[in-house]
């Protein structure tokens, strides 16, 4: 399915730029997709693109889109640095509001049935959580989330199925904090932790991450996201 450039307006003032992809005719499901620190990038492409393959209205915002640096950010050393500066200037309120926002424009369009599911990918882990408890959606998914244990206090407010994956060599998500959301998502009916064996490392749903891509870690997760999405 194509992939095109769309806008919504933030309730701050100005427009969140995003990316679409959606099925074709009729409504579906939704898929509100919060990228890494790097930004809407050819790997946000592809995650929009395979959604809308599977039949689900796939939207991906960029949280960065007022700072200074704003746009696609590459993977080198000179470009994490400006990755993580960016990540500093961006409060994860402003970033959720815009989440919140992009959330409401979907459920409105014509492509969608008023189901919504949040995926996040390392950064925009968290804000499957958050939105679960906040916003109302259906489903919450996470891949090498980062950050996560920081938002572990809103999970008795989610009222969703959350779906968070992981490798077992993910230098961003030391096993300690797994192991935190494992207990913390055992308060919930359905919350799952998944871990990937075998040095599986942060990025590895994610081609642009180079080596640490792994297909066969990556192509599980998937499965198991469209199980999910299928129940919602």
């Amino acid at each position: 399915m194509a992939v095109t450039d769309i806008s919504v307006a933030a309730s701050g003032g100005g427009n969140i730029p995003c990316i679409a992809s959606f099925p074709g005719e009729g409504s579906a499901t939704g898929v509100v997709v919060v990228p890494s620190i790097f930004g809407v990038n050819d790997d946000m492409a592809m995650v929009a693109e395979r959604l809308s393959g599977q039949g689900y209205a796939a939207v991906v915002l960029d949280p960065f889109w007022r700072d200074e640096d704003a746009g696609v950010i590459g993977h080198d050393e000179e470009g994490r640095a400006r990755a993580f500066a960016r990540l500093d200037r961006t409060p994860f309120e402003q970033a959720f509001g815009d989440l919140t926002d992009v959330i409401n424009d979907l459920r409105s369009r014509d492509e969608c049935n008023g189901k919504i599911a949040v995926m996040g990918f390392c950064y925009g882990g968290p804000f499957a959580i958050e939105a679960g408890a906040k916003c109302g959606t259906q489903a919450g998914i996470s891949y090498h989330g980062s950050f996560v244990q920081n938002h572990l206090d809103a999970v008795p407010d989610v009222s969703c199925p959350l779906s968070f994956h992981w490798g077992d060599n993910d230098a961003a998500a030391p096993m300690e904090v797994i192991e935190a959301t494992q207990k913390s998502f055992s308060q919930l009916d359905d919350a799952e932790v998944f871990l990937y064996p075998g040095g599986v490392e942060h990025g590895y749903m994610l081609p642009g991450h180079g080596a640490a891509f792994d297909e066969a870690a990556a192509e599980q997760s998937w499965e198991r996201t469209f199980n999910l999405l299928e129940k919602v």
